[in-house]
């Protein structure tokens, strides 16, 4: 794992598969960057090391890349013959290229940004070398098949959460609370939901909170955006920005619906972490993950990317109790029959009895 932070869907469904398998007795090694800040949540049956340096790295820092595969090369040659490697993301399948020749590799693609330098890089001299494919959403998995045409390895594995033994009870409020959860990004296009308060001001008591934090200077230039937004439009005292937030009850505990307005999305964690607290989402149907999670009007609203109808459908869910409470119950049933870690691991566990 190369992340240092506990941030993302990505990195929590990490955590959560090498959990599960270690709960399963499967023997999970780990390595680690020195200054990771997750460490508390693996299981104790967990084996852990260090990189010696940080394994952020670029191939336009070619020596630091050869150091770190050397690295992985001599860390590695002391693992069974049955050893399974797992990448789920760019970098760390980039390191697992030395390992072995007849390494058992699983890529599990979490994005599909495929475009750049390094990605070409992955796509000629690294996919080939991979043993199986595991996409998180079905574009994923048609991504791999596009990129992958010879190798038939290609599986369809969603993310799953440990289940909350609780729901929230949502529209009891003297005021509204929509809540779109995430880094703050271009592609995560909160901008939108601001938009949709800006719709609303005069029309509901409504507020918006935006969990997440920023990563790079770009992101921070996309936060003053909207913050001038926010200015421009007298907004101070309806949007708020929450920050990076880890407590679940803190999040769904005062949020009245989650929506997801990201332009590009490789699955939607947080969509079925607030289906499961019993909040009903609304999340774009151009994005990608969203549209595999969502029954569109069954257990969840699918809007077709536009404010306006990010709008009509807000509307429909606070107007309309009949839809809101079906929606919450059939969101719940789907979750704990489809989105459990249990499932996701024993999906993961068949792939790798017959990797053997």
């Amino acid at each position: 794992m190369i992340a240092s932070q506990d941030i993302g869907g990505g990195i929590k469904s990490t955590i959560a598969l090498m959990n599960g398998l270690a709960k399963e007795n499967y023997n999970v090694k780990l390595l680690l960057p020195k200054d990771c800040a997750y460490l508390k949540e693996f299981d104790s049956k967990i084996e852990i090391e260090f990189f010696k340096e940080s394994p952020i790295f670029s191939i336009y820092n070619p020596l630091k890349y050869i150091r770190l595969c050397h690295f992985i090369k001599r860390h590695y040659l002391s693992l069974p013959k049955e050893t399974i490697f797992f990448c789920s993301d760019r970098p760390a399948l980039m390191l697992a290229l030395l390992v072995s020749k007849k390494s058992v590799i699983f890529y599990i693609s979490r994005g599909w940004f495929y475009t750049n330098l390094s990605a070409r890089f992955l796509r000629l001299f690294l996919f080939p070398k991979v043993t199986t494919f595991i996409g998180i959403s079905d574009k994923q998995v048609n991504l791999m098949k596009m990129y992958n045409p010879k190798n038939l390895n290609i599986f369809l594995i969603q993310n799953g959460i440990q289940l909350p033994e609780k729901q929230f009870l949502t529209f009891q409020k003297s005021k509204i609370t929509i809540s779109t959860i995430g880094g703050i990004c271009e592609r995560k296009n909160q901008l939108q939901c601001i938009e949709l308060i800006n719709e609303f001001k005069d029309k509901f008591p409504i507020q918006l909170y935006i969990f997440g934090t920023t990563f790079t200077p770009i992101d921070e230039a996309y936060k003053l955006k909207l913050e001038h937004y926010i200015t421009d439009n007298h907004l101070e005292n309806l949007v708020f920005f929450k920050g990076h937030e880890t407590n679940f009850d803190v999040i769904y505990g005062s949020s009245d619906i989650v929506v997801s307005t990201a332009v590009e999305e490789g699955f939607g964690r947080t969509l079925i972490e607030a289906m499961a607290y019993g909040i009903p989402v609304i999340a774009s149907d151009k994005s990608g993950g969203p549209s595999n999670i969502i029954a569109n009007g069954v257990d969840g609203i699918l809007y077709n990317s536009t404010t306006d109808d990010l709008v009509a459908n807000v509307i429909r869910i606070i107007e309309d109790a009949s839809l809101r409470n079906n929606i919450i119950k059939n969101a719940l049933i789907k979750v704990q029959n489809q989105y459990s870690e249990q499932t996701m691991v024993r999906n993961y566990s068949k792939l790798i009895q017959n990797a053997r």
